[in-house]
């Protein structure tokens, strides 16, 4: 649930812009647009409120904790990039024994140094960028409708001081929605992606709506797109550190979600320069139709806004489509809507059927084995008692019930010892499971039959593999 995380803890923004218009008024001056009559003025407003803001996040910040070495949940841990959880290969054809009461063991194998990025990797990827320029066309429109939304209401529909507040403040009560009902649906879908093209596409669709609605003087159209709009806006910042998590895996998410915060800010700054160049300019051309002051402001953010969702529908969210090998004389690669990838060879086209990329998939994986990244094959039990998260990293492969050393079964204490019931005639590997004649404890859920070596698979010959 990495979305609703993610959603949660953005979503104050939301929440602040939901109160912060009635606060800035009544410190500042409820007239003051108007007659200039201040209360306390806005040097002292922004002493104020920087005041309260940084007392509340020095409290919320004592509470933060870091998660313990090894730390993962189901499997993933900080390094794990999406696609690269959990992957089935087919055994070495070794058989186990069945019993009532042994039940089939999986083997990990542990490829995170293959599959994790570092973080200059993570920045100096083409998806990355992709992602960050995706990001501004996303934001753009909703940084600048919040900011000009009370002005709209009081210069083109005649709207009092209070009642454009409140327009604002419902603007930001579906920016905070869009925070948190986006990033769950993301979740629920298990894809971030498909969700930041429908966010582009409506708001260019709004976008291209909203002069005609100004024109017309329709005020509950110019709402309807406006909240749409800032609904929007808000699921993408909610969704986009479980993107970046998902893409570049948990531990660098920190830095590239800094680093695409620039691209928020370009669009604020840069954007709303623009904004106000080009509404002076309409207001003075047209100083008599009100209409007019907005229209062509609404145009030219509809540039950014439909290349960046032209850029959306090719980024290679799927780890199969960066990592499988390209097939000979391929030039390029698509993952359609309905989940299928293209292969574009010369003038033909293919597209793989599920059997076909699987089979690639696999074929890949199978390769992975040999790699010096690869960490050994560690046997982790289902059932009686044994995590299936047992024993996947190499700094959390001990267990505090078994007393295991560091290393799972190398230590000459473990393989020996009589409370284990490792009995003397069975125990002389100092290696857990390496002799030949060594068979597995069935206290440990391991399989009965003599022999199975390190690999033991389960009865119809398929064992699961852990890939982070």
């Amino acid at each position: 649930m990495r979305g609703v995380a993610a959603g949660l803890a953005v979503c104050g923004f939301g929440a602040g812009s939901i109160f912060s218009p009635f606060t800035q008024n009544a410190l500042i001056g409820k007239d003051y647009a108007k007659t200039g009559t201040v209360f306390l003025g806005i040097e002292l407003t922004f002493v104020i409120l920087g005041s309260c803001y940084f007392v509340v996040m020095g409290l919320c910040s004592i509470i933060l904790r870091m998660p313990p070495p090894g730390y993962h949940v189901r499997g993933i841990n900080i390094h794990t990039v999406k696609g690269a959880e959990m992957v089935y290969v087919k055994s070495s054809g070794m058989e186990l024994t069945s019993s009532t009461d042994v039940k089939p063991t999986l083997p990990v194998l542990d490829h995170s140094a293959y599959f994790s990025m570092t973080l200059m990797e993570s920045l100096q990827s083409y998806q990355y960028w992709m992602i960050y320029f995706m990001f501004l066309g996303a934001e753009i429109t909703g940084l600048l409708i919040i900011s000009k939304i009370q002005s709209i209401a009081s210069n083109q529909f005649g709207r009092t001081a209070n009642e454009a507040a409140s327009i604002n403040s419902g603007l930001g009560g579906m920016n905070l929605l869009g925070r948190l009902i986006l990033p769950l649906i993301s979740d629920l879908l298990g894809a971030r992606k498909p969700l930041y093209c429908l966010s582009l596409a409506v708001q260019a669709i709004c976008l291209g709506c909203l002069p005609s609605a100004l024109a017309n003087h329709s005020f509950g159209g110019t709402l309807a797109c406006a909240f749409i709009i800032g609904f929007f806006y808000g699921g993408g910042f909610g969704m986009i550190p479980a993107f970046l998590a998902d893409q570049f895996g948990a531990k660098n998410v920190g830095a590239t979600h800094g680093v695409i915060l620039t691209a928020w800010a370009i669009a604020a700054v840069c954007g709303g320069l623009i904004f106000t160049a080009v509404y002076n300019a309409q207001s003075h051309i047209y100083p008599n139709d009100v209409s007019m002051w907005y229209n062509l402001d609404f145009r030219w953010i509809l540039a950014p806004v439909l290349f960046s969702f032209l850029l959306s529908l090719f980024i290679p969210a799927n780890l199969r489509d960066r990592k499988l090998p390209r097939a000979p004389g391929e030039t390029f690669r698509y993952r359609f809507i309905n989940g299928r990838l293209i292969r574009f060879t010369g003038c033909k086209v293919h597209m793989l059927t599920a059997a076909e990329e699987e089979a690639e998939w696999q074929t890949y994986l199978a390769g992975l084995s040999n790699l010096p990244q690869s960490k050994p094959v560690e046997v982790v039990s289902s059932e009686n008692g044994h995590s299936r998260e047992y024993g996947h990293s190499s700094e959390y492969n001990h267990s505090r019930e078994y007393g295991h050393s560091r290393e799972y079964g190398h230590s000459s204490e473990y393989n020996h010892s009589s409370e284990y019931n490792h009995s003397r005639e069975y125990g002389h590997s100092r290696e857990y499971g390496h002799s030949s004649e060594y068979n597995h404890s069935s206290e440990y859920n391991h399989s009965r039959h003599s022999g199975n070596g390190v690999d033991p698979f389960s009865q119809n010959g398929f064992g699961k593999v852990q890939v982070y």
